[in-house]
């Protein structure tokens, strides 16, 4: 995959801690998906993913894209674990 767009999102209650990297996806196909790192794992990943990088992603998580802010069409929201790998 392609990471198009990659963004930061702030603690509610103290804008100078975040709370996840969000990203949205493309593959070879051109279907987005939209992803999301945790503020347990941030450390793990913030050098492994940056806008414009192709990756390949393995050992994720899938959960229903649901909520008002949805920033893809996809039925799903990717999540990484702490056991996902991430390769150039």
């Amino acid at each position: 995959v392609r990471i198009i767009l990659l963004w930061e999102v702030p603690n509610y209650n103290n804008p100078n801690v975040v709370d996840s990297i969000e990203l949205v996806l493309v593959d070879e196909k051109g279907s987005r998906i939209q992803a999301s790192i945790r503020k347990t794992i941030i450390q793990r990943f913030s050098n492994m993913v940056k806008e414009g990088w192709c990756s390949i992603i393995v050992n994720f998580g899938l959960i229903s894209n649901i909520g008002k802010h949805r920033v893809t069409n996809h039925s799903y929201k990717l999540i990484f674990f702490f056991k996902t790998i991430v390769r150039e």
